[in-house]
């Protein structure tokens, strides 16, 4: 696909934009490439509009840049440093209940919980929907150009309606009782007397939770998926735990979570040497740039000394995931614990099932034994 520079990639006739110097081109361009790509994606016609799928991600300048100031209004340093205590706290507690039993699922049994309980804390929601949270991600990801059958189609509408409910009365409980928390500051948030509209706010803490969670959670288990495929990068993470930032930012180059990402053409244009004419979608294949040659050396290896600096695992320019910082909080101190209380692990179950969606990528189910440190 790297060859050829473009693919056609069916059902719905995307065109996959492989190509690193490409990908980087088409996110630098909002003007011919427009992020309405995405929203498009994520309602088709089988589906519809919905306020869940309105994010910033979706939104193209001068609005993008309008509700970007908006939300760095409140997404603000200060509020992830206040989260380090409660991530800490997290995983010394579902790690620890890994290692007590020996095996897990690690999918459900650790890496969700952890995101859940990371991202449920940085939203202040309900702890007790975890779960919930958990299954309206996975539908939301789901979403595809037609539903794979009439249940995917229920349960979808079902999860995205649930999911706004939800949202819309969080936002309207902030509003009477504001406090010190990421929600209460996007409500209050004002850039040059305009604030988030309620749609506008619902899609947003959508937005958080789905990549919140996913991003993380499938970054967790890949990792451990090559942990467990080569016990030499554990036994040197074990042996210089500095390394582990170097190992969070190649597995996010090598096998990021997030694949593809959805933009519109406005007006007839080229991509690598192909004429595309206005109205196509495209979809920037992140892994695929991220594995270009041309970009970087030897780029299907795993490599800890490697300058990851370029990847677009979290996009690029004006679209860069505002959760990227937390994420690799996240995963550094998860795989950190990981890797000091355990010095092996275990596939106990060869067979990997994987999600089914061009936009990202991890093990739905992941079954791991741990042997002790």
């Amino acid at each position: 696909m790297r060859e050829e520079g473009l693919s056609r990639l069916e059902p719905g006739g995307f065109l996959a934009v492989s190509r690193y110097a490409d990908v980087v081109a088409i996110f630098r361009d909002p003007a011919v490439f427009k992020a309405s790509g995405l929203r498009r994606s994520l309602e088709p016609a089988w589906l519809g509009p919905h306020p869940c799928t309105k994010t910033m991600h979706s939104l193209d300048p001068p609005e993008h840049t309008k509700k970007r100031s908006l939300v760095s209004t409140a997404f603000t340093p200060s509020v992830l440093e206040r989260t380090a205590p409660l991530l800490r706290g997290l995983v010394d507690s579902v790690v620890g209940s890994f290692a007590t039993r020996g095996e897990v699922e690690f999918v459900t049994e650790v890496a969700t919980p952890l995101t859940a309980g990371a991202i449920g804390h940085f939203l202040t929601l309900d702890p007790g929907l975890h779960a919930e949270c958990k299954q309206w991600s996975d539908a939301y990801l789901s979403i595809t150009p037609t539903p794979r059958g009439p249940q995917h189609e229920v349960t979808v509408r079902a999860a995205l309606d649930e999911m706004q409910r939800y949202f819309t009365a969080v936002i309207e409980e902030r509003r009477r009782s504001p406090g010190d928390d990421l929600v209460s500051g996007l409500v209050r948030a004002e850039v040059d007397g305009e604030r988030l509209t309620e749609p506008e706010l619902v899609g947003f803490l959508a937005m958080l939770l789905v990549g919140g969670m996913e991003t993380t959670a499938n970054m967790l288990s890949r990792s451990m998926l090559m942990l467990a495929e080569r016990p030499d990068l554990l036994d040197r993470l074990r042996a210089d735990p500095a390394l582990v930032p170097a190992f969070v930012n190649e597995m996010l180059r090598y096998d990021p979570s997030s694949h593809g990402m959805p933009r519109f053409v406005a007006r007839d244009t080229e991509i690598a040497g192909h004429a595309v004419p206005a109205g196509t979608s495209v979809v920037l294949m992140l892994a695929s740039a991220n594995r270009d040659p041309l970009q970087f050396r030897d780029p299907d290896a795993f490599d800890l000394t490697r300058d990851t600096r370029g990847m677009v695992s979290f996009g690029h320019g004006i679209h860069a995931c505002i959760g990227m910082a937390l994420t690799k909080l996240q995963a550094r101190l998860a795989l950190g614990e990981l890797c000091t209380r355990f010095r092996r692990f275990e596939l106990v179950e060869p067979t990997i099932e994987w999600t089914h969606t061009v936009i990202v990528r991890g093990p739905t189910r992941l079954k791991l034994r741990g042997v002790l440190a």
